[in-house]
């Protein structure tokens, strides 16, 4: 392909009707670029760096660390050129999602969930395991007589606690303590007041002979681990994650606790994304785009944005001019959306392309490329029966094929 200048280019367009389609205009553009001059020279090809047979969800942090996964293991890309494993899950394979956090990197699909550590360059697991019941013994104390609840937590290597272990109930006839027998090491004891409901810290030895002094009510009761969830987001202080046709999140700026009985949102359809802007969360789905409304979940209002979207798809742009800075994009069934932080979405190419996208995996890549910004998604297409190649659109087209129409 030679340079080709073309006088007022105004772009691709694939909805005017073909009388009126013009080299300043044409209908489909294949393997080229269009410089700010106008002119359309040939895209350049890429090479392959890395042979990893079925690697998929490439994620980097912008800071020297590339991972993705293929066939259920996940991967470290090391220098652009040689991809080490890191972990195989064991499960079945499918998209993953990464989330940094106070420099941790947490990756979860819809079977898996993992936690890794960049300064260890090893993956361990998100969240810390709940403690087994504790055994409870009397003994000797100044605790006074009356029914008593006892239940343990645990406190991970990065200094993160978990949720409450069951609890376990001893009644005192008259005044003593309590001896746990079963007590893990490093684990925190916390104790009700007698016939109280109230758990409060009681320090971390297998003995509770005496009251707290300074009641501390326990802060992670019913936290567990997160179950495994997809489209991962860090939004106001919590992670929200995708299972099904739930959204949930964790609790307040701690990444590893999650309270699943409670904290989440159904909808009605299996969920697909999940964008954050600075004043609500874009939750799509398959036939809907929904827009919760708030940044404490137990305020915010859910209301429909628009059509839904094709999963894998979301980038953030970090300036769209009027329609303001880090602006969720993603491609929805007809077109490819912004998301404004009032809870509007905009179509951004409804003017001048139409497509039929199939609401499977697809890809984005938001970049800088030669000073100028680009947004770059790649997804499936909807075809005409007995057409093997489909361009989005219903009108006739010259086809290329190695630069020789067929």
């Amino acid at each position: 392909m030679r340079e080709i200048k073309v006088d007022s280019f105004n772009g691709m367009n694939n909805i005017v009707v073909k009388a009126k389609r013009t080299m300043g205009e044409p209908s489909i553009i294949l393997n080229a670029i269009v410089e700010p001059d106008g002119s359309l020279v040939r895209r350049p090809g890429l090479e392959k760096v890395i042979d990893l047979p079925g690697a998929h969800s490439l994620w980097t942090n912008n800071k020297g660390l590339v991972m993705c996964a293929a066939e259920s293991k996940v991967y470290r890309v090391v220098d652009g050129i040689t991809a080490v494993e890191l972990e195989d899950t064991e499960q079945a394979d499918d998209p993953m999602s990464y989330l940094e956090v106070d420099g941790k990197i947490y990756l979860s699909n819809q079977n898996w969930t993992g936690m890794y550590d960049p300064g260890l360059k090893t993956i361990g697991k998100w969240g810390v395991p709940i403690p087994t019941t504790p055994v409870l013994i009397q003994a000797e104390g100044s605790l006074p007589a009356g029914y008593y609840n006892v239940c343990l937590t645990a406190i991970s290597e990065y200094g993160r606690p978990s949720g409450n272990s069951d609890l376990a109930g001893i009644t005192l006839s008259e005044p003593g303590g309590i001896i746990i027998s079963n007590l893990p090491e490093g684990a925190s004891v916390w104790i009700t007041d007698p016939n109280g409901s109230q758990l409060f810290y009681a320090g971390n030895s297998s003995t509770i002979t005496e009251l707290p002094e300074q009641p501390e009510p326990i802060p992670t009761m019913w936290g567990l681990p997160p179950d495994p969830m997809s489209h991962l987001c860090w939004a106001f202080g919590r992670v929200w994650g995708a299972r099904y046709k739930k959204v949930g999140y964790s609790e307040p700026y701690q990444p590893e606790l999650f309270r699943p009985s409670t904290g989440f949102f159904e909808f009605e359809e299996n969920v697909l994304m999940i964008a954050k802007t600075d004043y609500g969360l874009f939750v799509g789905c398959e036939i809907n785009t929904y827009f919760l409304s708030g940044t404490n979940p137990a305020e915010m209002v859910q209301s429909i944005a628009g059509v839904g979207v094709v999963p894998g798809t979301l980038c953030y742009a970090s300036d769209l001019g009027e329609l303001g800075k880090n602006v969720p994009v993603w491609v929805g069934k007809d077109g490819v959306y912004a998301g404004l932080a009032d809870g509007r979405i905009f179509n951004v190419v409804k003017e001048k392309l139409r497509i039929d996208p199939q609401q499977v995996q697809g890809a984005s890549l938001c970049r800088v490329k030669d000073g100028r910004k680009q947004m770059l998604f790649s997804m499936k297409h909807n075809q005409p029966k007995g057409q093997v190649v489909g361009f989005g659109d219903l009108a006739a087209c010259d086809v290329v094929r190695d630069g020789v129409v067929i």
